[in-house]
Formats: C-alpha cells, structure tokens, sequence
C-alpha cells in the first residue's frame, strides 16, 4: 500500500473509515435496545483509548507529548457533542437520514476552513458549497416546520463533528497521530462515564 500514490491511499483509508461508520451505526442502532447512549459512548472511546494504550509501547511515550491540552479539551468537547448528536439521531431517525444528514460535514468544513485555516475558494469549492447546501435544504424538507426535532440534533452534530475536524488539522500540525487519538479517548471516555453516572444517579 505504501507504493500507492496519496490520493489512492487517502480514498482507500477513507472508505475503510466510511465501511466502520456503517456497521458502527448498526450495532448502535442495536445496542440502543438494551443501553443508554452514554453506556455507548462510554463502551466506545474506552475501546478506542484500549487500543492506542495497546500499541503505545511500539512507539514509547515520547508521541503523547503535547503543549495544546487547551485545543484538545475544546475539540474533545466537540467531539463528544458530535457522537451524542449521532446516537440519539440513531435511535430516532432512519439510519439513511442520519447518514444523509452526517455527510454535510464536508460542506460545514469547507465553510469554517475559510475564516479559521484561511484556505481559499475555488470555482469547484463554489459549486461544491451550493450543491451541498441545496441538499441539506432537501433533507430537512421543503417545509421546515415538519423537520423531526431529531434532524436539527443531528444537523447541530454534524457542525460540532465539522469542528472537531478543523480543530484536528490544527493538533496534526505540531502533534502526532497518537496524541490526538489518545487524549480524545480518554476525555471522551472519562466525560461519557460520568454523565452515565449521572443519568442513574450513581455516586
């Protein structure tokens, strides 16, 4: 794979990404019949910060070094709203509205690079900008008084995921991949486990 060229690999990586997110919304969709949304969320970044802690000592501790614990408490934060958003949708909406709904984060991107990484826009990025905007016009309806509450949070989660994604180029340039993968896991599970806890009234 390393003797492909970037794009290759990147369009590779991303729809292996996109193949985890299906099954991923499925088996949510299945545990939201005996779980909570923050049991899920919990279970979720526990096994995520499993296994970065599980390749770690390939690397050593020296890629967990970082000086923005600031930044990635805020894109934690975002992150967390982001998978809330997405669960409760989940559980609420067909599965084809809630992706329909999550792949306006490009357009949301696009839109927040500009004023935040100051990248320009092109003719493409133009017609790429109103084809994504007419299409969030078409999912939420015609009339939005008859948009489903649950389309709105889900709307709302992806601008919060479109932020995490800005605010993730921002760490990738002076962190490595690993930080970014482990103090995110380890936030999210820690706020997911505690808002759990909350929710049942657990000391």
């Amino acid at each position: 794979m390393s003797g492909l060229p970037v794009a290759v690999r990147a369009a590779l990586w991303m729809g292996g990404a996109l193949l985890s997110f299906c099954v991923m919304a499925v088996a949510v969709r299945e545990l939201l019949r005996t779980m909570g949304s923050f049991e899920i969320l919990f279970l979720r970044s526990l096994v995520s910060l499993v296994l970065v802690l599980a390749i770690l000592p390939c690397f050593g501790l020296w890629p967990l070094r970082t000086r923005r614990l600031g930044l990635y408490a805020v894109c934690s934060v975002l992150h967390f709203g982001g998978q809330y958003a997405w669960v409760y949708a989940i559980a609420l909406l067909p599965l084809a509205t809630v992706f329909a709904i999550e792949f306006t984060v490009p357009v949301w991107t696009a839109v927040l690079a500009m004023p935040i990484l100051g990248e320009r826009l092109n003719r493409g990025r133009v017609v790429m900008l109103a084809l994504g905007f007419a299409g969030i016009l078409v999912i939420l309806g015609p009339g939005f008084e008859a948009v489903p509450p649950a389309a709105l949070v889900m709307l709302a989660g992806s601008l919060a995921y479109a932020c995490t994604t800005i605010a993730t180029k921002r760490l990738a340039e002076s962190d490595s991949p690993l930080a970014v993968l482990f103090y995110m896991s380890a936030w999210c599970s820690t706020a997911s486990r505690s808002s759990s806890r909350s929710c049942w009234g657990l000391p």
